[in-house]
C-alpha cells in the first residue's frame, strides 16, 4: 500500500468533518504534486471542491494548514506500536518510519519537514508544532517503558526520540542510502542506552 492511499479512504462524521478531509486531502495531494513553494490556498479550494473562505474558518494561515495535513499523514503511515518492551517498541517504530524514507512521497515529505525552517519563521513554527505532535504521539511507548523499569522515570520523551531518529533522518539526508535494519538496531541501541545511563532526562 503506498503512503497516498493510506491517507486516503471513507470517513464518518457529518458534514462539516467531511469537508475538513477534503480540504486535507487536496491539500496533501498539491503539496506532493507541487510542493511547499507551490502551495497555495486558491489551489486547495479548486481541488477540494470549497471556497477559500471555507479554508480560512478552520486554518488562518497555509502553513497551520500545512502543519494538519503532515500531522494526519504521519499518524496513519507511522502507527505506534505496543511491543510490551522499549526495545522492540523503538525498532518497530524505526522499520515503520524507515518505509517512509527510503523512497517515494514521504521522503519528499520528510526532506521537506527537515528544510523548512531555512525557509521562514512562521514555516519553522509550523514544523515545530508537527514534531510536538509527533512527541505527544509516542509520549504512551516512553510512560510504559518507564512503568516496565526499563528507563529512568525522569527520561524526557522528545531527546529519546530525537536521540533515536536523528541517525535514520541523517542517513536520509547525507548517504540517501535505504534505511535498513542494521541502522535501526543501532539506533535503537543508542538511544535506550543513553536513557538508561540518565542522559536523556528531563
Amino acid at each position: 500500500m503506498s503512503n497516498r492511499q493510506v491517507t486516503t479512504g471513507a470517513r464518518s462524521g457529518g458534514r462539516s468533518a467531511r469537508v475538513r478531509e477534503a480540504v486535507l486531502d487536496a491539500a496533501f495531494d498539491e503539496l506532493t504534486r507541487t510542493g511547499y513553494a507551490g502551495l497555495s490556498v486558491e489551489a486547495v479550494a479548486a481541488r477540494a471542491g470549497v471556497n477559500k473562505t471555507t479554508i480560512y474558518r478552520r486554518w488562518a494561515t497555509i502553513d497551520d494548514l500545512l502543519v494538519d495535513v503532515l500531522t494526519r499523514w504521519s499518524a496513519e503511515v507511522i502507527p505506534v506500536p505496543d511491543t510490551g518492551s522499549i526495545e522492540n517498541d523503538l525498532f518497530a517504530l524505526g522499520r515503520e518510519l524507515a518505509e517512509v524514507l527510503n523512497g517515494g512521497v514521504g521522503r519528499q515529505l520528510a526532506a521537506m519537514v527537515l528544510t523548512a525552517g531555512l525557509r521562514s519563521a512562521h514555516l519553522s513554527e509550523a514544523t515545530r508544532r508537527y514534531f510536538e505532535n509527533q512527541t505527544a504521539r509516542a509520549t504512551p511507548v516512553v510512560r510504559r517503558a518507564v512503568d516496565r523499569g526499563e528507563i529512568p522515570a525522569d527520561c524526557d520523551t522528545s531527546s529519546l526520540l530525537a536521540t533515536f531518529r536523528a541517525p535514520l533522518f541523517y542517513q536520509m539526508v547525507t548517504t540517501g542510502d535505504p534505511i535498513d535494519d542494521h541502522v535501526i538496531a543501532r539506533a535503537t541501541r543508542v538511544a535506550i542506552t543513553a536513557a538508561q545511563a540518565g542522559l536523556l532526562s528531563a
